[in-house]
């Protein structure tokens, strides 16, 4: 993979990640935050989940990440209970058109692994709340994440197609210093501190 030269940006830009969750969320976030870059994964330090406040911004207005104060690396924008389910990286262009320096980083992985990791993601708490904010059966929701799959990496790529402040990075194949490279303009990212971080189930599971 090779990064093009970016042009000169303006001072502690945004870093966006616009993959799906259990696509190295984690593993990012704790890359950028052990860099000295603050970040903020799933939610803030007040416990405001980071997508439910994005769609309360737009909805009011405001700029997606308005409220964030010196956060500069927003990983994980997902939300979902047994009533409601958001992927805010859908937001994308909503992201883009508010902040066209930002860097947007598409973290991606193999279509079949990732939906294996979903499904067993919160020892299959995740695909059951999943299942019933959508009325439907596991096989049913598991075809539904490969077609949004699809058409998510496919619209992402076409709407920054050509763009520099834009990288795919697939965690299984990428060395992390393409990203360290990519955000060298104005990110000091210490690839010593990636990791493989939140592999298996975790704690995040919801009541609803």
């Amino acid at each position: 993979m090779t990064v093009e030269q970016l042009p000169s940006g303006p001072r502690d830009p945004k870093i966006i990640l616009i993959g799906l969750n259990r696509c190295a969320t984690t593993s990012l976030h704790k890359l950028f935050q052990n860099s000295g870059i603050a970040s903020v994964h799933w939610v803030d330090d007040q416990g405001d989940n980071l997508a439910q406040k994005m769609v309360t911004n737009i909805a009011m207005g405001r700029k997606p990440l308005d409220g964030f104060g010196s956060v500069r690396a927003f990983t994980d924008i997902a939300f979902v209970n047994a009533r409601f389910m958001l992927d805010g990286t859908r937001f994308f262009r909503e992201l883009h058109a508010a902040y066209p320096d930002a860097y947007f980083l598409l973290n991606t992985r193999d279509r079949e692994d990732w939906i294996s990791s979903r499904a067993l993601h919160s020892n299959g708490g995740y695909l059951e709340r999943c299942c019933k904010a959508n009325g439907m059966g596991a096989d049913e929701v598991k075809q539904g994440w490969r077609r949004m799959y699809d058409v998510h990496h496919a619209e992402v790529q076409a709407h920054f197609d050509g763009n520099p402040r834009f990288l795919r990075f697939d965690i299984d194949r990428d060395d992390p210093q393409v990203i360290a490279d990519w955000l060298s303009a104005d990110f000091d990212v210490n690839t010593a501190h990636w990791g493989h971080y939140n592999r298996g189930a975790s704690d995040r599971a919801r009541t609803g």
